[in-house]
């Protein structure tokens, strides 16, 4: 589309309060609006206070904005000292070219593969170098910043709290619960600088209990939690959980003295650190597997297509339909209807009959359109605990009666590839890493 001028472009918002009841902003009670991740010009105002109705209009140039832009509101509630918080995307109607950024961080690292990927972070404000940082683990499996309500710092910056909400973990069975805010996010890098956030939506965490249908779940003695999730196609879990759209990931929300437009929003995982942004330097040397627009939810992206295939087992079937890659987890799931399992792929133990058994041979590959051989290819031999794993397998592997076929391979293949995720271009990428030891 060729513009000629500047286009208005309205945004209009209903506001809710504790109560439920739409509310409407005052002089004395205004409603916030910021628009953050706007190249200088493109997008203005970026900041509003409105003190009556419902609706604001921002001017848009016509100009380029390599990553979609983050919309961040609220308005303080005076019936109960909280806050009606909400961010969106504003997403452009014709997807932009690629455009690899400038910019990229090294993420100094506390943990990693085997072990869960964690990195030092804070929520909130920074009142001081390294003062309130926590070890947070990262999850792409799941979407969503969690942190203990206790260890959310006040600032400037921060907003709520807003409603209750909710985050359910299907691995494990357990839900957390507390209330939203409106917070940057910090996460320390290699030198010991921050890079920052914009202000994202995030649960602080006041309880956690069992999914009443999760009858082996265990409850921890604490309810701390300190979580980045950062996953795609990982929307909303259950009533109560508001994150549901890429505005809520911190790591596709980074902004730094260029307001974040010479940052390419996304990262690369491997077994020796994270990095956050993606330059042309690191993308030419991964096996590119373009995505497929999220047809429901604006800015996000389809997984990716991937196979798995039991190789010594008869006729060698294979399934094929969607995979992710979950560094929050060590084990394996299946999808696939019951009575498509293969004889010899699951356990002959009544009790067990939803694990593979020990010995099965599995391989793991995602498809692409633009390779003839796949991006990432393993192999691996099932165990079951208490046999450690070797290489990528993952610590046992798990069917899940489902309709849809999909393989969730846990954190272990970055033993073997390095992983790259650019929400900006709706791109994963595969690398070899060095040999495992």
């Amino acid at each position: 589309m060729a513009f000629t001028g500047s286009t208005p472009v309205t945004v209009t918002m209903t506001v809710y309060n504790s109560e439920g009841n739409i509310v409407q902003p005052s002089s004395s009670d205004p409603l916030y609006v910021n628009v953050y991740g706007a190249p200088d010009g493109v997008i203005t105002p970026t900041q509003v206070v409105l003190t009556s109705g419902s609706s604001v209009t921002f001017t848009y140039n016509g100009g380029a904005f390599p990553s979609n832009m983050e919309l961040a509101a609220w308005m303080d509630d005076p019936t109960d000292g909280g806050a009606s918080l909400g961010t969106t995307l504003l997403v452009q109607q014709n997807r932009p070219p690629c455009t690899l950024g400038a910019a990229s961080f090294d993420i100094g690292m506390v943990a990693t593969v085997p072990d869960a990927i964690q990195v030092k972070a804070v929520v909130g404000a920074q009142a001081s170098p390294n003062a309130n940082l926590q070890s947070f683990t990262i999850d792409t499996g799941s979407l969503g910043v969690l942190v203990t309500n206790y260890e959310l710092v006040n600032g400037p910056e921060v907003h709520g709290p807003g409603a209750p909400g909710q985050k359910f973990y299907n691995s494990s069975g357990l839900i957390f619960s507390g209330h939203y805010y409106l917070a940057p996010v910090s996460v320390q890098l290699t030198d010991h600088s921050f890079v920052t956030s914009n202000p994202v939506l995030v649960l602080s965490v006041d309880s956690v209990a069992c999914h009443p249908n999760y009858p082996n779940c265990q409850k921890p003695k604490s309810y701390a939690l300190h979580y980045l999730g950062v996953g795609f196609d990982r929307n909303k879990t259950s009533t109560g959980d508001l994150f549901d759209s890429p505005s809520e990931n911190a790591f596709l929300q980074l902004t730094d003295a260029q307001n974040g437009t010479d940052i390419n929003q996304g990262y690369i995982l491997s077994a020796r650190g994270v990095t956050l942004g993606i330059t042309a330097a690191d993308a030419h040397q991964f096996d590119m597997v373009p995505l497929s627009p999220n047809s429901t939810v604006p800015g996000d992206w389809n997984p990716e297509a991937g196979c798995y295939q039991f190789t010594n087992l008869t006729g060698q079937p294979q399934f094929c339909g969607n995979l992710l890659l979950d560094v929050g987890i060590d084990q394996m799931f299946l999808d696939l209807p019951s009575g498509q399992r293969p004889p010899g792929s699951y356990d002959s133990d009544a009790d067990n009959q939803n694990e593979v058994p020990t010995g099965v041979d599995i391989k793991i590959s995602v498809l692409s359109s633009n390779s003839i051989r796949p991006p990432l290819t393993y192999e691996f031999h099932a165990v079951q605990p208490p046999t450690d794993p070797v290489g990528p397998a993952p610590t046992f592997v798990q069917w899940v009666p489902s309709d849809n076929i999909f393989v969730n391979t846990g954190r272990r293949p970055l033993l073997v590839y390095d992983y790259l995720y650019s929400g900006q271009c709706g791109q994963v990428g595969f690398r070899p890493g060095p040999a495992p030891n």
